[in-house]
Order: structure tokens, then C-alpha cells, then sequence
């Protein structure tokens, strides 16, 4: 595997934030819906782990770019 280019690194670093971001807002989102429909704990939890698959994604695109394109 070739070390990772500088363009690559930053590719990862931006899915991190993304990963990051879809946990937090979506998990407020899940939130803030659990108290209006008084759902509690339920759209919380679907929202993080909406958040978590998001990021996940983003990660793997991050990672593992479709040949041609890099």
C-alpha cells in the first residue's frame, strides 16, 4: 500500500468531521424529537445510530476512493 498522500490525508480528516457532525446533529435531532413526540429514548437512538452509519460512509469513500478517481 502506498503511503498516503497529503490530498488523501486531508480526505480522511473531512470524514472524521463528518462522522463526527452526523453523531451530534443527528443525535440532537433524535433528541429534541424524542421530547417533542415523547418518545424518549428511541428517535435519540435512531438518530446516533443514523449518525454513526452517515459518518461510517464517509469514512469508507474517504478511504477506499473508486478506482480512476484518485
Amino acid at each position: 500500500m502506498p503511503p498516503p498522500t497529503p490530498s488523501s490525508s486531508r480526505n480522511v480528516i473531512s470524514a472524521a468531521y463528518t462522522i463526527t457532525g452526523a453523531v451530534l446533529g443527528l443525535g440532537l435531532l433524535g433528541y429534541v424529537l424524542d421530547r417533542k413526540f415523547e418518545t424518549k429514548p428511541y428517535l435519540l437512538l435512531a438518530g446516533l445510530l443514523l449518525g454513526v452509519v452517515v459518518g461510517m460512509y464517509e469514512l469508507w469513500k474517504a478511504m477506499f476512493p473508486p478506482r480512476g478517481s484518485a
